[in-house]
């Protein structure tokens, strides 16, 4: 009986034994199943990556400072209006502008698409700039930062940056960009004052006192080589200090011309006894003298001024410039005043050409003929303060257009300048835009 419930006891153990080790082997292969299944999910998930963001080309190129925009740098996609814009501008001179504007577009042209260019004549590329007169005078550059921008439609796309980006930002490049564009409304100008004052040289020089001469030739030889700098776009201070020197003397032999005049203005005729000889040679002489002199004296302004007129150009923010000015214009206007004085000289001494033995035709003739010599002088005075006048104006425009908005049409090409053209101020006058603002 014991060995039979042994015996069953046994069976069922086994038995158990049995069901346990199926069960876990199931579970096994199941879990086996699983852990083979998953890597292939994996696999499946790996071969569909994420979309990568849209790389965008920055189509402008900013310059602020602050919340200001001070240039912008723009490519130009419609062809048909860039052409029919740079059929009302005027090209720049090549030497003047293109070392300066190369280093500044081409971070911007290394990067540029061309898919939206690739109509413009030889695959050029067109680019406007627009500088902020108002707000480059009033910055002194030190918190000048370039930015790249997306054309309209990528604002959300991922924007490269060029590497040398913040070369851009160069306050001494924009300046002299700025300075050859205002220098090119002027230099014409001053080329044509040059060249008159040459002529008068040339007429009078025989009469002239050497070492005034010597200052005057001195100062024009100066001026011919700085203005061929200036068109070549450059500004150096050097030149600019040589150019303010020459004021100083040129104000010097003026001054020493003026007092002269009016010393020899109110000398006395040699007088006869016995008609009226004397007097009118004597007259003669000295008002011939002195319409020399006025011509030495306008000659001199004349220099002086195309000196100073030069000398605005450069791009300086100096207090004396403006003292300065107003202390050429106080010296034209004495040349008025000269001119009275001379005048009245004149009346008075022709009044002395008077005798009681000479006919009134002898007397007539004579004071008509040194009238005729005293007023080539009174001319001379009169008409170089109408021609300084028209000056100072053009002088103070120089301000004016430093502070105006002007903007350049760059043609490029293999990343540099192919030319470089100026757009009428007219034809956007009155505010800064469409391309610049607040940023």
């Amino acid at each position: 009986m014991n060995t039979l419930i042994v015996a069953v006891f046994c069976l069922l153990l086994g038995l158990a034994l049995a069901i346990i080790w199926m069960k876990r082997r199931k579970d096994s292969e199941a879990s086996g199943e699983r852990s083979s299944s998953e890597p292939s999910s994996r696999v499946v998930s790996a071969s569909a990556p994420e979309p990568e963001p849209l790389i965008v080309m920055p189509a402008q190129v900013v310059v602020t400072d602050g919340n200001q925009e001070v240039m912008s740098m723009t490519l130009m996609e419609d062809a048909d209006a860039a052409k029919r814009r740079l059929g009302r501008a005027i090209q720049l001179p090549q030497q003047a502008i293109k070392n300066t504007i190369s280093r500044l577009i081409e971070p911007l042209m290394q990067v540029a698409p061309s898919a939206g260019t690739a109509a413009m004549a030889n695959n050029s590329r067109l680019m406007e700039v627009v500088i902020n007169g108002q707000m480059l005078a009033a910055s002194d550059g030190n918190g000048f930062r370039a930015i790249a921008k997306a054309g309209q439609g990528f604002e959300h796309g991922r924007l490269y940056e060029p590497k040398n980006l913040q070369n851009i930002a160069n306050a001494a490049a924009i300046w002299q960009i700025a300075s050859v564009v205002v220098a090119q409304k002027h230099l014409a100008d001053i080329s044509a004052s040059l060249k008159r004052v040459e002529s008068k040289v040339d007429g009078i020089q025989s009469f002239l006192e050497e070492a005034r001469l010597a200052t005057i030739r001195s100062a024009m030889n100066y001026l011919e080589v700085a203005k061929k700098a200036v068109e070549s776009g450059e500004f150096l201070e050097r030149t600019r200090g040589e150019l303010e020197r020459f004021d100083i003397e040129l104000d010097r032999v003026g001054m020493a011309l003026q007092d002269q005049i009016e010393r020899e203005s109110v000398k006395d005729l040699e007088r006869d006894s016995v008609g009226c000889e004397g007097e009118y040679q004597s007259a003669l002489a000295k008002h011939r003298h002195l319409s020399r002199q006025a011509g030495e004296l306008v000659l001199c302004q004349e220099v002086r001024l195309a000196n100073w007129y030069l000398c605005s150009l450069y791009p300086d923010r100096s207090k004396v410039l403006t003292p300065r000015l107003e202390q050429i214009k106080k010296a034209v206007a004495m040349s008025l005043e000269l001119k009275a004085r001379l005048s009245d000289a004149m009346d008075k001494d022709c009044s002395l050409i008077d005798a009681t033995f000479t006919s009134d035709k002898v007397i007539n003739e004579r004071r008509s003929e040194v009238r005729h010599e005293a007023r080539k002088g009174h001319t001379a005075l009169l008409e170089c303060h109408e021609r300084s006048e028209a000056i100072f104006l053009k002088i103070e425009s120089v301000r004016t257009d430093h502070l105006a908005t002007n903007r350049l049409i760059v043609d490029a090409r293999d990343g540099g300048p192919l030319a470089v053209y100026l757009c009428p101020n007219g034809t956007h006058s009155g505010s800064f835009e469409p391309a610049m603002g607040s940023v």
